[in-house]
């Protein structure tokens, strides 16, 4: 009998941890959707060179706003206290994240769509590297090997990049992708700190830094109203895609959860051609041929990784 229902504990026990491994696959996946409409957006900023730092002012405002509020929410009456138990790893990471934040507009503004996205696939090695350094995960061989499809995915869309802009875009794109992946780390490091608080702070840190760096350089803070439209709207964009990565990333290890993300890639490059849209940017063969390998990689991850069961965070 004993043996009988430790059995059953068992059966329930990895039934709930494969729900938790696809509930994370599924927010993580949707925050890499909602993430992709963010590129396409800046695409129709007016004169979007002149007015990268306001745009990052009022968008970091959104961020800050969207994030906290949704914490604010969950956490009721232990918001205050959640607030205290930020420590060196949830600042870092928001430093980290506003950084980020800097390099891809920067990346949106001087080169395509294609060739600023193709080098984020670069983030799940990076995240798995990092990872297995500072936090010892091991990652399975079934992400290993999805890890080597992106690879060999982004090497074919590289091929096929204008090489007038390659080098720019890469360099943009590299710096980015390390930096999500040093954020990746940051709110895994410590299961007690909130993981939304991190982002909040990114978008915090973003807004201080920016403000800065435009009256440095006696900028104005005024934007045209499209501009500062498409800012607030990318700011909500952004912060549901953070907030939807930070639940997700209660159930995966680092590597799998940059990894699975990757679908802003493929998405976004797709937005920048739908005609309806009206960017009109037409990618490479080169370019569909490395995100079917990505997409291929994400679609495997899902339905064939089993994995240990990983404690959710807070």
């Amino acid at each position: 009998m004993r043996a009988l229902m430790a059995s059953n504990q068992m059966l329930l026990r990895g039934l709930k941890m494969q729900n938790n491994y696809f509930l994370g696959f599924v927010l993580v996946v949707i925050s890499g959707l909602v993430w992709s409409l963010g590129a396409p957006l800046v695409r129709f900023l007016e004169d979007a060179e002149h007015y990268r730092l306001p745009f990052l002012i009022y968008r970091g405002i959104i961020l800050f706003l969207v994030v906290i509020a949704y914490v604010l929410l969950r956490e009721g009456r232990n918001f205050l206290n959640s607030l205290k138990r930020i420590d060196i790893w949830s600042v870092f990471g928001g430093l980290v994240l506003s950084f980020t934040m800097f390099g891809w507009i920067y990346a949106l503004t001087t080169t395509s769509v294609a060739v600023s996205l193709l080098m984020l696939a670069l983030s799940p090695i990076l995240s798995a590297f990092l990872g297995y350094l500072i936090l010892g995960e091991v990652l399975s061989r079934v992400t290993l090997v999805n890890m080597v499809i992106v690879v060999v995915g982004v090497i074919f869309m590289v091929l096929g990049a204008e090489k007038s802009s390659t080098i720019i875009g890469a360099t943009y794109g590299f710096f980015v992708a390390l930096g999500f992946a040093i954020y990746t780390i940051t709110i895994r490091y410590n299961p007690e700190i909130p993981k939304l608080l991190t982002p909040a702070l990114g978008g915090f840190f973003s807004v201080i830094l920016a403000s800065i760096l435009l009256v440095a350089t006696g900028g104005s803070f005024e934007m045209p109203p499209i501009n500062l439209g498409i800012s607030l709207i990318n700011g909500l964009v952004i912060g549901v895609g953070l907030i939807l990565f930070g639940l997700g990333a209660k159930y995966l290890r680092s590597g799998e959860l940059v990894l699975l993300t990757l679908f802003e890639v493929v998405a976004g490059i797709f937005w920048a051609w739908l005609p309806i849209i009206g960017i009109n940017e037409t990618p490479e063969t080169s370019t569909i041929i490395g995100g079917f390998f990505i997409l291929t990689a994400i679609i495997f991850q899902g339905i064939t990784t089993r994995k240990q069961h990983i404690i959710p965070m807070p």
